[in-house]
């Protein structure tokens, strides 16, 4: 091939080459702007095929869509001054293109690049607010969402350990305004258990949302940047701490089980003395009626006797005399030494006793 069909295969080449640099497509899950000489000639194009100048215009695409990404674990102090671990997620996406590009880009055209600076411009303002709702509410507020405020005191709050019981004095300036509310009674205190639970759900979506809010009012504006949502994974102690509260949490539920134990031991014992007190009842109540009916019978063989004695005298000495005979007699190693003409022998002389 002579010069002349190099240059003809070089010039199509780079024929092509404009013509494929001519024209962008944006899909639906993407957000661009086209740039002029560094500069944002269009701002937020609209998905479709457009057509630019090659080499003088240039693309810069980012992902549309909500993204997610783990804050790295944070320790945030509670209004009683204790030191909590706290695991959070975020959900953010592209709101303002143009401004996140300026503001993010930093000159780079790399999604991914730009993508790893805004989690970084965004770690710092997720934890300041995180801090500050932290510091206002109580560890059982932060993981059951629900008040442990004992009473309020002028301008301190009491709040109440619901692990240890120990009671702990804070500013009443500290504690977030729903806190407060419910202390005092005008949450609905005496709501059933679902409301109590409906309540305490709302109350950590509340929290969310401040943090959420708080968050959007500086990304939105300096970022472009929307949070669509900030979620807590997990609230743990920190690991010098964990050691002492698991202790006392322990300690807690020993002097529990201690407690109950001595309640079971009482109520052993009531019902113990109950069953005694009662055998005892029935026994005596069984040995009055057996006293009772042995009278009545001995009353009746008496009256027997009696009459039977009146009926034929000398047949009922007889028949006793013979009863005596039975009993002394009616072993043979028994040996009774009386005289013969003694009053016991009376009957065996005759049947007249004579």
């Amino acid at each position: 091939m002579n010069n002349r069909g190099w240059l003809a295969l070089l010039a199509f080449g780079v024929l092509a080459l404009l013509a494929l640099d001519s024209f962008f497509i944006v899909n639906q899950a993407e957000k661009a702007v086209l740039k002029q000489f560094s500069r944002i000639d269009k701002a937020d194009v609209e998905p479709g095929i457009y057509f630019k100048w090659p080499l003088v215009e240039e693309v810069v695409r980012v992902d549309g869509r909500a993204l997610v990404y783990d804050v790295p674990t944070q320790s945030f102090l509670t209004a009683e001054k204790k030191l909590l671990n706290v695991d959070a997620f975020v959900v953010w996406r592209v709101n303002n293109v143009q401004r996140y590009i300026v503001s993010v880009g930093g000159g780079s055209s790399n999604a991914q690049v730009m993508e790893g600076r805004a989690r970084q411009l965004l770690d710092p303002r997720v934890n300041e607010a995180l801090r500050n709702e932290f510091a206002s509410r109580t560890v059982f507020q932060v993981v059951a969402g629900e008040s442990n405020v004992e009473k309020l005191e002028g301008d301190k709050a009491v709040l109440r350990d619901p692990v240890t019981g120990e009671m702990t004095e804070v500013p009443r300036d500290q504690l977030d305004e729903s806190i407060i509310r419910e202390a005092e009674g005008e949450s609905g205190a005496d709501k059933p258990a679902g409301d109590n639970l409906k309540m305490a759900n709302d109350q950590r979506e509340a929290l969310m949302d401040q943090v959420r809010e708080k968050v959007n009012e500086s990304t939105l504006e300096d970022l472009g940047i929307e949070v669509v949502d900030i979620r807590v994974k997990q609230v743990d102690w920190p690991d010098q701490v964990r050691g002492r509260v698991f202790d006392r949490m322990r300690a807690e539920r020993q002097r529990d089980a201690a407690a109950h134990r001595s309640q079971g031991r009482e109520e052993a014992e009531k019902i113990r003395a109950g069953a005694d007190r009662q055998r005892s009842e029935i026994l005596a109540e069984a040995y009055r009626k057996a006293q009772a009916i042995r009278g009545e019978g001995d009353a009746k063989a008496a009256a027997t006797y009696a009459k039977a004695y009146n009926q034929d005298k000398e047949f009922f000495r007889f028949y006793r005399s013979l009863q005596a005979y039975k009993e002394s007699f009616k072993d043979k190693e028994d040996v009774l030494i009386l005289e013969p003409d003694g009053e016991f022998f009376r009957y065996l002389k005759g049947s007249q006793g004579q």
